[in-house]
């Protein structure tokens, strides 16, 4: 039960996750899901199968402008990235722009530190935080590359998409980015996109990846496979 005087925060598939018949937690502000069955046929299900989780309550930062890889290499040890490589949740997306993700809440002292670095180095860059205006689905097991197959034209083959790996592409007719992050050996990908259109791409690729056996995981299960 939230006793603070600050509103709980709810992701775009809150409805979906009621549906599904969902316990949830609350998180750095958010209310998640914390399970959907049980711990141990959800951690079966990602091991084995296809899963999907919300992770909406991610830190989501984008770092624009000519300055922004240099105004990232002094805030952090960090090396010069290709266009579409990331490292340690920094991925380059184009030569100006990067886009930074985070655990739950430390969005807030990432983005003050890029802004004390640009102020001290006089370098110009432009930091917003897009945490609530995006829907983060996680797309979690061994079938997630044929289940995105299915909805998105991109290669996701591992020597085309290695880990690590982020695109925008089209996805169920609509704009998103793409992050291949897996989870140890287990193949994982982060699917961010317009807050609104959450619940229709958590739909389409449920349906899509009826086939492959897809169930939903809540956050126990992520950190029972080491996600935490």
């Amino acid at each position: 039960m939230n006793t603070s005087k600050t509103p709980v925060k709810l992701t775009p598939l809150h409805s979906a996750a009621q549906r599904l018949g969902a316990t949830f937690i609350e998180q750095r502000g958010w209310r998640i899901p914390q399970v959907y069955t049980t711990l141990e046929d959800e951690v079966v299900a990602a091991q084995e199968r296809l899963t999907l989780a919300d992770e909406t309550s991610n830190g989501k930062l984008l770092l624009e402008g000519d300055q922004a890889e240099s105004v990232l290499m002094d805030t952090f040890d960090l090396g010069s990235l290709k266009i579409n490589e990331g490292h340690d949740g920094i991925y380059r997306l184009r030569s100006d722009l990067f886009f930074i993700s985070t655990p739950p809440g430390r969005e807030i002292s990432i983005r003050k530190k890029l802004t004390t670095a640009s102020a001290a180095s006089e370098q110009f860059v432009t930091i917003t935080e897009v945490t609530h205006g995006r829907a983060e689905i996680r797309v979690i097991g061994p079938h997630s590359q044929e289940l995105l197959s299915k909805v998105c034209g991109l290669d996701f083959h591992p020597s085309a998409f290695p880990n690590e790996t982020a695109k925008q592409s089209s996805l169920a007719k609509t704009t998103q980015l793409i992050i291949r992050c897996d989870i140890g050996e287990l193949p994982a990908f982060s699917i961010i996109g317009v807050q609104s259109l959450g619940p229709y791409v958590w739909d389409t690729m449920m349906e899509a990846g009826t086939e492959f056996g897809v169930v939903p995981i809540g956050r126990a299960a992520l950190a029972a496979l080491g996600e935490e």
